[in-house]
């Protein structure tokens, strides 16, 4: 594949799952196969090992592909690497087993390591982040999996050079194993400064995807573009527009009324022929259900690609 290559081809359709609470028997099957739903969803309500005892943790990681198949017609499947509770060959033959029962698959993992990032000013750092980086590009391949997501850590002008290296390196890694590398822009680091308390808080911090664009043509990575990570509409439109054309193949789709309207972004994605897939990443800050938060974002995607 030509990492250039802008019109990132579907996934196939699936057949839709039937169940009473399913209102997505009439949608566009075509549209239901390229929406994915992110793990991070569902978070609040995912068994894990460390609370296993937690009465909210309702969702086992194994049911999650029957779940999105029933309850919402989508058969994509992104995940937290921080969600997958094992690494062990079997572990990851029976999850992908488990996922093939309802024809989904897994189409995205997200890997966070904390402060093994690719930009860390710390030599050590960068190269733990890359090793691991390569261990997961493995496990994605074994699950099938066409791509993941990197954590760039801070990246900054003196970053920049180290950061392209380090990338150049897991991009290489990738493409040997037909994983793609991306990279999501994110929000800047806060200044320490907060205020007297008698004062406001500060402005969010501007998010500056420029700098993240000109890494990722450098290092021969993709672009995994956050529709919701901008600091408002006029640079949320520039953003699509410069981070598009290298896409992966991938984008996040969240709500934030307050800065944008997604529905404005969803369509310049469609005016510029994006094909690839958006991904549904539905926070707490919407409310404490995480079903009717991803159903309201699948609904405005639905109606606006």
């Amino acid at each position: 594949m030509n990492r250039r290559e802008f019109l990132v081809g579907t996934a196939a359709a699936a057949g839709l799952a039937v169940s009473g609470r399913v209102s997505a028997q009439n949608r566009d099957q075509a549209k239901l196969s390229r929406l994915a739903i992110m793990s991070l969803s569902f978070g609040n309500i995912l068994k894990n090992a460390n609370q296993p005892d937690e009465a909210a943790r309702t969702l086992d990681l194994m049911d999650i592909g029957q779940m999105y198949a029933d309850r919402f017609g989508i058969h994509n499947v992104e995940l937290q690497h921080t969600h997958i509770p094992s690494t062990e060959e079997v572990w990851l033959k029976e999850f992908r087993a488990r996922l093939g029962k309802t024809k989904s698959k897994v189409t995205n993992i997200n890997l966070e390591f904390g402060t093994l990032t690719v930009s860390s000013p710390e030599p050590v750092l960068r190269l733990q982040a890359i090793d691991l980086t390569k261990r997961w590009i493995d496990h994605a391949a074994a699950l099938g999996c066409p791509r993941v997501m990197v954590n760039q850590g801070a990246l900054t002008q003196e970053s920049k050079q180290v950061a392209i290296a380090a990338l150049k390196l897991i991009g290489a890694y990738g493409r040997a194993r037909k994983i793609m590398v991306g990279v999501e822009n994110r929000g800047a680091p806060r200044s320490a400064s907060r205020g007297t308390p008698a004062s406001p808080p500060p402005p969010p911090a501007p998010i500056d995807y420029t700098l993240l664009v000109e890494v990722i043509k450098a290092a021969g990575v993709y672009a995994n573009c956050d529709l919701g990570n901008f600091t408002d509409q006029e640079s949320q439109l520039a953003g699509i527009r410069a981070m598009l054309p290298l896409t992966d193949g991938n984008c996040h789709v969240k709500m934030n009324p307050a800065r944008y309207d997604i529905s404005k972004a969803l369509a310049l994605t469609r005016e510029l022929g994006y094909r690839g897939l958006y991904s549904i990443e539905a926070g707490t800050n919407m409310g404490p259900d995480p079903y009717e938060n991803t159903k309201k974002i699948l609904d405005v995607t639905l109606a606006n690609i």
